[in-house]
């Protein structure tokens, strides 16, 4: 086995082979682990599904990884529509190129003024409380709005305030948001355009507004317990295995659990985790990492799978 990491080229006139499809996956799931962290280049919007939101700043480390420029020219790509009224929507493509200059995929974006965050703002009746400011109070913000609280900056000092009216008003400086505007729109069609040029959409979903007022899911947040059922990996003691992968572990009669081997020892992973499998499958032979999480059933503790990047190959390094 090599210790040379070789670089997979892409060629427009022939198609990817299943090893390459393969590394482009390993990478991101390496990036997202080594370099991204939750909240910061990705999140999980509560109410939206598991699969992590992409936000801005991961799509510029997906961007870099891959080498990937977006080009957005100002006359052409850029299309504002006057709504009346001083309001306006921006329609926006955004174009992915490599290294070589080739367009891999086209962004498409949109944002108006008419969008309730910068049509409306809030009546600014409110009394100051002598309550200290909750330490969640970013995370959960438009919880606490609902119940009529929030932080204001009063005389240059954030206060913890009680809002008398929750009533909106139309704003009166809707040009103040018209660059705002633009930059959501163009943020918007360069995160569609690098899920698209990566195909990382089964990986993330589209950023939603960099999840702003919209509750996370942390340990802050109220959230519902979910009925017990079969094992599931729990999210902490979790341990980082590498070794060589031995074999797989085809499911058993009347199991729903697979696995691999690595230096001796076995490890399980849920079958519904199709891509994992499938993963664990062809990395037979292969130096693999893998992160395992316990999670206790009738009394067993037992470690679930629930990553794996394969690091290198005889024949070639999947990097």
């Amino acid at each position: 086995m090599t210790d040379e990491k070789k670089e997979i080229v892409v060629s427009n006139d022939v198609p990817l082979s299943a090893i390459e499809v393969k590394a482009q996956v390993n990478r991101i799931q390496q990036v997202m682990q080594a370099v991204m962290k939750k909240d910061q280049h990705y999140g999980v919007i509560t109410g939206c599904g598991n699969k992590p939101t992409l936000l801005k700043s991961g799509a510029e480390k997906l961007a870099m990884t891959f080498k990937l420029r977006p080009v957005i020219n100002n006359i052409s790509d850029i299309t504002i529509s006057d709504m009346g009224n001083g309001h306006r929507d921006y329609n926006v493509y955004c174009h992915i190129l490599n290294c070589n200059s080739e367009e891999l995929a086209t962004g498409i974006g949109s944002c108006s003024t008419m969008e309730s965050k910068y049509r409306y703002r809030n009546a600014s009746d409110y009394e100051v409380t002598d309550e200290k400011i909750p330490a969640d109070a970013k995370e959960r913000k438009a919880e606490y709005r609902k119940q009529g609280f929030g932080m204001k900056n009063v005389d240059g000092k954030w206060h913890w305030v009680k809002y008398l009216t929750t009533e909106k008003t139309e704003n009166p400086d809707i040009a103040d948001v018209y660059n705002t505007v633009l930059k959501m729109a163009k943020k918007r069609a360069f995160i569609d355009g690098i899920l698209s040029a990566t195909a990382a959409s089964d990986i993330f979903t589209q950023d939603i507004e960099d999840m702003a007022n919209v509750p996370r899911q942390s340990a802050s947040a109220p959230t519902q317990k979910a009925k017990p059922s079969t094992p599931r990996p729990v999210a902490k003691d979790t341990e980082k295995i590498t070794g060589i992968n031995k074999r797989f572990l085809e499911a058993k009669a009347g199991k729903k659990t697979c696995g691999i081997e690595i230096d001796g020892a076995y490890y399980n992973c849920n079958i519904s985790l199709t891509d994992i499998m499938e993963t664990m499958k062809n990395s037979v032979g292969q130096n693999v990492e893998i992160t395992v999480s316990p999670s206790e059933f009738r009394g067993t503790i037992y470690k679930y799978i629930t990553s794996i990047i394969v690091t290198s190959d005889i024949d070639a390094e999947l990097v």
